[in-house]
């Protein structure tokens, strides 16, 4: 059994009193009246008096509000398992990565503050899935929907200009690949947030309308930079055309703003301090339809507080009926009929019960103060998943010790990230102790995170998470520099960081290795790619000493150069064949079309145009090649 409002059993302590004063009060009166006449004159002067039902009034009221404060308490005991679901939307970022974006007429530049505004979307969504697609002259799936906004960011941090090794902006293909990355058995609205500077130079993505209008996917578009322009600057000097001219790239809103409008969205330009993701969340996207995930099992007490209600409102009603004077029946039926046949008495008595406590009854709600209160003790009692529902109630009221205590219950309660999420918002608090104690367990809690992260694949977001909690600690070491247990933690969290990156980069490693095997060069280079990022990384960031990164690295690199050599030998035996053809020297060509090899195969899957090419080349002469290769079989014969 259990107490929903234990704070109004304390007033049962009052009706003691209550009842000794009305004990003493009655004894009064009885001493009053052997004043005026002794005690055996009583049945004569009052007929039928009885003092004996006088007292069982009395007791009758004083147990009925007795009862009736137990109910208010509402006492609980027995509970139902009920399902409780989250609801979200899913929604596709595609983000322009050309090397446009890195134009500064928006400092520090498009593509920043791009990163920067996704960033801020983030923390908006509640519950919505949310995936990332890259684009420059190809497109591809970077982080799939999701609602792990920890590994999100983390992808989005891995993004950067000329992470696509084709040039160009092709919107078509950023659309087309963000209309493929939906679940298709999703109920929830879908939504793709195109981010560029329009500038496409390859593609016709108005193309795609029939069919974002079928599938009924909204297009948000956001325009970086300015109409005026800016030159683009790399590491390597200004871009330039191949006439040798410095290009200028200027935002080009014509077809953001046709495609937003006609699938239901709209099209922001962005400005400096307002990037107008924000804007599109909260006027765009908001009040679409969420789908329900992530159900769980929530445990649900059953309220009892109606017999202790009726019991009480029965005993009124005895109560009412008991007379402290024998009346006789005359003088009853007489006063029945002056009083429409009630009592007048006992029914203002129930009303005036009935309106003061019923209220209490049927309100749920409760203050903030006995919230907390109430959560506190249940929280000490180990019931975490009832105090979590009771320190909700009071982070309005008491928004930092209130999100420090919810903060602690979640974090009992084994949901982390919901725990990590009010340490945060503990943290706005001026009393420093508080800030201490908040990033102590925001670090803790970010930490604990990565215990229930299993396979290879959540390794980077393990990572990611561990990194936070060590800023976490060091900022709880400088607000208390004596923090043992910080200090531990910081240390603990440092060693923890360097074993799950270098076990990323070596899982990016093996993963590219296994794809070369099958010949799947494209998906091995990107991962030979972010290995190699990822060992660089450690070797920079985190540990410059590490051994097993410097042995590995030099593997990745080598890997990647195998790739591009292999790339170029297919492009450079295509074009010396099809030379070749031209001078009439088929012997020579057609060794160079046919002969499969490991690089050619790479090759092929690196660029499947080239692949196409190749095929184009034997297919127009094909008489020619067939009659060589039977000339070259039966000279073989010989």
């Amino acid at each position: 059994m259990k107490w929903n409002d234990p704070d109004f059993l304390m007033w049962l302590l009052a009706l003691l009193p209550l009842l000794l004063m009305t004990v003493l009060m009655l004894s009064r009166r009885e001493k009053r009246t052997e004043r005026m006449a002794e005690r055996g004159l009583w049945s004569e002067m009052l007929p039928g008096y009885s003092t004996q039902r006088r007292h069982a009034k009395n007791l009758l009221r004083v147990l009925a509000l007795a009862l009736a404060l137990v109910a208010i308490a509402r006492p609980q005991w027995g509970f139902k398992w009920e399902e409780v679901k989250q609801r979200g939307l899913s929604i596709i970022v595609a983000l322009d990565t050309s090397k446009s974006m890195l134009a500064q007429d928006i400092k520090p530049n498009r593509l920043q503050q791009a990163k920067w505004g996704v960033r801020d979307l983030v923390r908006e969504l509640r519950g919505d899935r949310i995936g990332l697609v890259a684009f420059a002259g190809d497109a591809f799936l970077q982080c799939p929907t999701t609602i792990d906004y920890a590994a999100f960011l983390m992808m989005l941090d891995d993004i950067y200009a000329g992470i696509i090794p084709l040039g160009g902006t092709d919107i078509f293909q950023a659309l087309e690949e963000s209309l493929d990355s939906f679940e298709q058995d999703r109920a929830a609205d879908k939504v793709i947030i195109l981010i560029s500077d329009g500038e496409g130079t390859t593609g016709d993505p108005v193309a795609l309308l029939p069919r974002l209008k079928e599938e009924g996917i909204r297009v948000f578009a956001i325009g970086v930079g300015t109409r005026e322009g800016e030159l683009i600057q790399t590491s390597d000097g200004f871009v330039k055309d191949s006439a040798g001219n410095v290009v200028k790239s200027s935002l080009n809103e014509d077809t953001l703003e046709r495609i937003a409008f006609e699938t239901g969205g709209f099209y922001v330009r962005s400005a400096p301090g307002d990037f107008g993701l924000e804007r599109v969340y909260r006027q765009g996207i908001a009040e679409l339809q969420r789908e329900e995930h992530e159900s769980r099992m929530a445990k649900t007490w059953i309220e009892r507080f109606q017999w202790f209600l009726g019991v009480a409102l029965f005993l009124l009603v005895v109560e009412a009926g008991v007379r402290p004077v024998k009346i006789s029946r005359e003088r009853t039926q007489r006063i029945q009929k002056n009083s429409g046949g009630k009592s007048l008495g006992s029914l203002r008595s129930l009303a005036a019960i009935l309106f003061l406590f019923v209220p209490f009854i049927t309100n749920a709600e409760e203050t903030p103060r006995s919230a907390m209160r109430k959560g506190l003790k249940m929280y000490k009692e180990g019931d975490y998943t009832h105090s979590v529902e009771s320190l909700e109630k009071t982070v309005l009221e008491f928004p930092n010790i209130g999100n420090y205590n919810l903060g602690n219950a979640h974090y009992r309660n084994d949901d982390f990230e919901a725990a990590e999420k009010a340490f945060n918002e503990a943290l706005r608090t001026i009393d420093l102790d508080l800030q201490a104690k908040a990033y102590f367990n925001q670090g803790n809690a970010l930490l604990a995170r990565t215990t229930v992260m299993t396979g290879p694949e959540q390794i980077g977001l393990a990572a990611e998470l561990v990194f936070q909690a060590i800023g976490m600690y060091e900022k709880a070491i400088l607000l208390d520099p004596a923090d043992m247990d910080a200090k531990r933690n910081f240390e603990k969290a440092r060693k923890l960081r360097l074993t799950l990156e270098y076990t990323k980069g070596k899982w990016l490693y093996d993963q590219a290795e296994a794809l070369l095997q099958e010949y799947k060069a494209k998906g091995a280079k990107h991962n030979y790619q972010q290995a190699k990022l990822q060992l660089e990384h450690i070797l920079e960031d985190v540990d410059s000493t590490h051994d097993e990164s410097k042995q590995l690295l030099p593997k990745a690199t080598a890997r990647l150069e195998m790739l591009h050599q292999a790339l170029e030998e297919a492009e450079h035996d295509l074009a010396i064949a099809i030379q070749q053809i031209e001078d009439y020297q088929y012997m020579l060509a057609v060794p160079r079309l046919t002969t499969e090899t490991d690089n050619r195969k790479y090759a092929f899957d690196l660029k499947p145009n080239l692949k196409k090419q190749y095929e184009e080349t034997i297919q127009k002469n094909q008489e020619v090649l067939t009659i060589i290769q039977e000339l070259s079989n039966l000279n073989i014969a010989e």
